[in-house]
């Protein structure tokens, strides 16, 4: 497939920055913002998905409220990963339009020439854990799902959990007690339907504080994501 890329400012920062990309990918134009680590690829990658806090407010706006998406990509790539964050731009209740984006942006990741293609992991947060999900059940090229507080999108959620057993990806699960009855629901849900489909799954509760919140920025949990990671995308090897 064809793939015309526009690299933004990317001259004008330094490794580890978070910049803003601009792609062309499927006859769509796409923007996203990307975080490259530190040496020589080709790198493992990680596409992460935002939460809903993007969809209604932009970057800007979700910024200006606290959600720290250029430190999630930032702390990716200094953890030796390289950092894919699409920003969707199908309407805020087009679920299916979000799938479809968050799966071209995992072709896209894997077209650039520093990404090692067969090292690409999928990782998202609140409606960017629903979409993980869904994207995670159709694919088969995902080394690994980090799936954090995820939303339950009006029952899509349980849907594409009904389908967990053509899962192929080992999956991290995070929540935190504090949070919702509704993502807790989701969070136990999906645990259940891993464990009976004998999937590979490392599920953690966290009862430190910070509800839905604690995954706005990189915080305490950030160690569990990072080991994770590097179980299973391993490290980029030194040049």
């Amino acid at each position: 497939m064809l793939v015309t890329i526009t690299l933004l400012l990317l001259s004008l920062h330094s490794y580890a920055e978070a910049s803003p990309v601009s792609y062309r990918f499927g006859g769509e134009n796409r923007q996203a913002l990307i975080c490259r680590p530190e040496g020589k690829g080709p790198f493992p990658a990680v596409v992460y998905n935002h939460g809903r806090i993007v969809d209604m407010e932009g970057t800007a706006g979700a910024s200006e409220r606290g959600y720290d998406l250029d430190g999630i990509c930032r702390a990716l790539a200094k953890d030796g990963f390289l950092a894919l964050a699409p920003i969707r731009d199908s309407g805020r209740g087009d679920i299916p339009g979000h799938r479809e984006e968050v799966s071209q942006a995992v072709d896209y990741v894997k077209t650039l020439p520093d990404v090692n293609p067969s090292r690409v992991a999928l990782m998202g947060f609140s409606r960017g854990g629903l979409l993980t999900l869904m994207v995670g059940v159709e694919r088969r090229d995902l080394k690994a799902l980090l799936i954090l507080a995820p939303a339950p999108g009006r029952d899509r959620f349980a849907e594409a959990v009904l389908r967990v057993a053509s899962l192929n990806s080992p999956v991290l699960l995070l929540v935190e007690a504090g949070d919702r009855s509704w993502i807790l629901e989701d969070f136990e849900m999906l645990e259940r339907a891993l464990r009976a489909h004998g999937k590979e799954v490392r599920a953690i509760r966290y009862d430190r504080g910070g509800g839905h919140r604690l995954f706005w920025n990189v915080g305490y949990y950030w160690k569990d994501v990072s080991s994770f990671l590097r179980e299973h995308l391993g490290r980029t090897p030194a040049r």
